[in-house]
């Protein structure tokens, strides 16, 4: 293992779980059976067949550090099938029922990067920030989300001057150099935020030597290199730091419990700490354990109804809400006639709110258009079309999650990991309907791609591949998987990490006093829809399950 972050990782896991044999000496113990996959795409690889191989030694219990979100969702099936536990952490695996998934509490860590940043800019100064994301897995954009939340928050102005990938010392050193393009000159970025070490230490090794020292670099992880910039003031002014070897203490705590009979939280999140100039000394780095969490915040003051100008005959208020059709999430099955789960969970809200709610059909491009101009109250649209806009408000829980699925015929064999890679002698068709716009073609510069678009794009899709005139279609995992319950077991859908994985969000404006309305109308009804299974009856009659292990509770 060549990352030191994840050799801590192990190191507190192996750690826990020595103590927990010596503590039973004679009695049961635990024997682990460690394997290494390594890292990229060939790391990726091995972990499949790792994971392929643990499964023909049937042990009692999986223990994995996913290399990839969707790459694994197939074996984790798998031992689902032959009631094998699985427990992940650091990432979590698609498409299968995780015993437990731990994790670093990444959106939190996001909102304490957010808070000290604001702090160093006069009220009122707009903060240009220049993004160095990575979209593919889950943790990188929960930090991205959390930081811009935190922002919003506190009414902080701000703009994204340029959006870059950068996730390991290639990426990083490939970005910045494009970065130092596009902006030259000093003074012409405020802060540089980068979601992890891996990325983040070739970039400011490279301002740095540039003499762009008047950049503030946000970062996360707490790489003792890192660190030691904060301490020496080279550009990074805060890193949320992860506690790696508790991580892996957690995760082994988790795994006893399990083969000791005793039931266990199905998603735990390890604390981070914010590691500024002023917090260095009490940062007990990575292997150190976390302080006992304060007390949360008092809840904010729920938001209630208003007098407002247009009310139904019934004088109850009207929220106006757009959104861009797509079954299953919301279907217009003809002009006003709606469909679809989210219909269902708002028609449901509604209700208890004592409010009645009017869907509009809006084009993407124009959804925030309709917010400005206060002719919808709310907007319902993936979390990627307004991650960094600075005057609006993501409201109420994570409505669903999308990614994107490869649909292939039945007796064709997939690859290990679906990738650019894989496909590149294959006939590729795809659609970026619920994906973001040239986000599959960037995946794909250098292949012979055929988009389709115009209408019935899905069951065009299905029938083109049927037809053998394409290997391979690309489009929205829980589109495709809605639409294959009528294909009568001709095709296999795989989810995979091309586009990244991006929520499907609640959006309403932050000068609208009453924006919190139904966001916390819609927290209330996910809390006890999940508790009565209620919300998997709605998603049952789509072919879809829950993603409460995805989100940020």
């Amino acid at each position: 293992m060549k990352i030191e972050g994840q050799v801590a990782m192990r190191k507190g896991l192996e750690e826990q779980v020595q103590l927990f044999n010596k503590e039973n000496k004679g009695k049961n113990s635990i024997v682990l059976v460690p394997f290494v996959a390594g890292e990229g795409r060939k790391g990726i690889e091995n972990q499949a067949a790792q994971m392929q191989q643990a499964l023909k030694d049937k042990p009692d219990l999986i223990v994995i550090q996913p290399t990839d979100n969707s790459t694994l969702a197939s074996s984790l099936q798998e031992a689902n099938a032959l009631k094998i536990p699985v427990i992940a952490y650091d990432q979590y695996i698609v498409n299968g029922e995780l015993t437990a998934f731990i994790t670093s509490a990444n959106y939190k860590a996001g909102q304490d990067n957010g808070e000290f940043i604001t702090a160093q800019f006069k009220s009122g100064q707009q903060i240009r920030i220049a993004v160095f994301e990575y979209p593919a897995v889950s943790s990188t954009t929960e930090r991205v989300d959390g930081f811009f939340d935190s922002l919003r928050a506190q009414n902080a102005k701000f703009k994204v001057v340029g959006v870059y990938q950068a996730v390991d010392p290639e990426s990083g050193k490939k970005a910045v150099k494009k970065f130092l393009k596009d902006f030259p000159d000093k003074n012409s970025v405020d802060v540089v935020f980068t979601v992890n070490d891996g990325g983040g230490l070739e970039i400011v090794k490279e301002l740095n030597a540039k003499k762009r020292t008047e950049i503030k670099h946000v970062t996360f992880d707490g790489d003792p290199e890192s660190v030691e910039n904060i301490r020496a003031g080279r550009l990074t002014v805060i890193d949320s730091a992860q506690f790696c070897g508790e991580l892996g203490r957690e995760t082994a705590r988790t795994t006893i419990k399990v083969l000791t009979g005793k039931s266990v939280e199905r998603k735990i999140r390890v604390p981070t700490f914010p590691i500024t100039k002023k917090t260095l000394s009490e940062y007990p780095g990575w292997m150190g354990v976390p302080k006992p969490e304060l007390s949360k915040k008092a809840d904010r003051p729920r938001a209630g109804l208003v007098p407002h100008e247009e009310l139904d005959r019934n004088q109850k208020r009207i929220i106006r809400i757009g959104t861009t059709p797509l079954c299953p999430y919301i279907c217009e099955k003809s002009p006003g006639v709606w469909t679809g789960y989210l219909f269902e969970i708002l028609g449901e809200v509604s209700r208890d709110l004592g409010v009645e709610l009017r869907l509009e059909n809006v084009a993407t491009n124009r959804l925030k258009q309709g917010l400005e101009s206060r002719k919808l109250d709310y907007i319902i649209a993936p979390e990627y079309v307004v991650r960094y806009m600075d005057d609006i408000l993501v409201v109420g829980p994570q409505l669903g999650v999308n990614y994107t699925g490869a649909l292939l015929q039945k007796d064709k064999k997939a690859p290990h990991i679906i990738d650019s890679k894989s496909l590149e002698n294959q006939r590729i068709l795809y659609s970026d309907f619920g994906l973001q716009d040239g986000r599959i073609e960037a995946e794909f510069t250098g292949h012979k791609i055929n988009k389709l678009s115009g209408s019935d794009v899905v069951e065009r899709m299905f029938r083109i591949v049927a037809q053998k005139r394409m290997d391979v279609a690309l489009g929205d995992y829980n589109v495709l998987r809605y639409y294959q319950v009528r294909d009568k077991g001709q095709f296999t859908l795989y989810p995979t990490s091309i586009t990244g994985f991006s929520f499907l969000v609640l959006v309403g404006l932050k000068k609208n006093p009453q924006v919190q309305l139904l966001g916390d109308g819609l927290t209330d009804w996910f809390n006890q829809a999940r508790k009565s299974s209620h919300l998997q009856e709605v998603l049952g009659r789509y072919n879809l399950t829950d993603w409460n292990i995805l989100t940020r509770d």
